[in-house]
């Protein structure tokens, strides 16, 4: 008697990997706002005020009035773009994101390498370095003592919520001028723009403190390697710049090779592309200060990512 073959199906190991997919990026995500959510609070730790005076001292541009000024430029060229170029607006969303982000990342760029540096100088890593919580708690410091001067980066994402809120509100007048132009619309298309205009939205919200991110992780990595006489502030605020027109080359890159216009995945691209480059650059901080066992939400993790929690143990 012929023995019949059980028979094995697709869905199982296509369910496997997609729940992986989801699991990969739910930890990339996790581990971006774990270092915002660090990097966003205020130190106030006598590492922090020592720092802060430092801080305190030197004449600086004074970094909202100048990004006001720039944000009412962009939104002003963001109108002119609307006027002239209407049905490619919500693809140069992100670029015109990353335009306004990358001004007063760029200025804080050029305070906190000057100050690692300073540091590296008088020896304070070398000190830090004795604590269990390491290099990356002075690294850290120093970023949120940057950020949070004169409320910096509240003011700002005040700021970016109120021109986010006015782009925001063209995106739906637009949605409600294409659906209403399409009068023979099935349902697979109105939801097709309703996900682009959510993709746009989260763009929007996500796009400030992914930036911001990039922008410390990248001062201290160049603040770190890059040795000898070479100006360190050029060359990490080139490469931030760099990294941000990379990012967004690479999304319109797979959006033409896979001869597709889809905005909803060239947006998603956009975010999975930067969180991807939050955690390699995190990931090579760690290596560089030794700390590669620091796993996720584990006491080493929370000791370096919660800098003030972390100088309460050591007390």
């Amino acid at each position: 008697m012929r023995m019949q073959q059980p028979v094995t199906s697709n869905r199982q190991p296509f369910n496997r990997r997609f729940d992986d997919l989801w699991r990969a990026v739910l930890w990339l995500a996790l581990t971006r706002l774990s270092l915002w959510g660090s990097l966003s609070r205020d130190a106030r730790h006598p590492v922090a005020t020592h720092l802060r005076r430092q801080v305190g001292r030197a004449r600086q541009l004074p970094l909202l009035k100048l990004s006001l000024a720039y944000g009412m430029l962009l939104l002003i060229f963001g109108a002119y773009v609307y006027v002239h170029v209407e049905h490619v607006i919500m693809w140069l969303l992100p670029f015109w994101l990353m335009l306004f982000s990358t001004f007063y990342c760029a200025i804080w760029i050029g305070r906190i390498v000057p100050l690692m540096s300073r540091q590296s100088i008088l020896g304070v890593l070398d000190e830090i370095s004795m604590i269990p919580p390491g290099r990356v708690f002075i690294y850290l410091t120093i970023c949120k003592v940057v950020l949070n001067r004169d409320d910096a980066v509240v003011w700002l994402g005040l700021l970016r919520r109120v021109m986010a809120g006015a782009v925001l509100i063209v995106l739906v007048m637009s949605l409600c001028i294409a659906l209403s132009l399409l009068s023979d619309s099935t349902l697979l298309e109105v939801a097709s723009i309703l996900a682009d205009l959510v993709l746009a939205a989260a763009v929007i919200v996500l796009e400030h403190s992914q930036s911001t991110v990039i922008a410390c992780l990248i001062a201290i990595e160049i603040a770190n390697r890059l040795g000898g006489h070479a100006d360190r502030t050029s060359v990490a605020v080139a490469a931030f710049v760099f990294v941000q027109i990379l990012c967004y080359a690479l999304v319109l890159a797979v959006v033409i090779a896979l001869d597709t216009l889809i905005l909803g995945l060239a947006l998603f691209l956009f975010l999975l592309i930067r969180e991807m480059l939050v955690s390699a650059l995190w990931r090579l901080i760690l290596h560089g200060a030794n700390e590669d066992g620091a796993r996720m939400f584990s006491g080493k993790w929370r000791q370096i990512v919660d800098v003030d929690s972390a100088f309460g143990a050591v007390n």
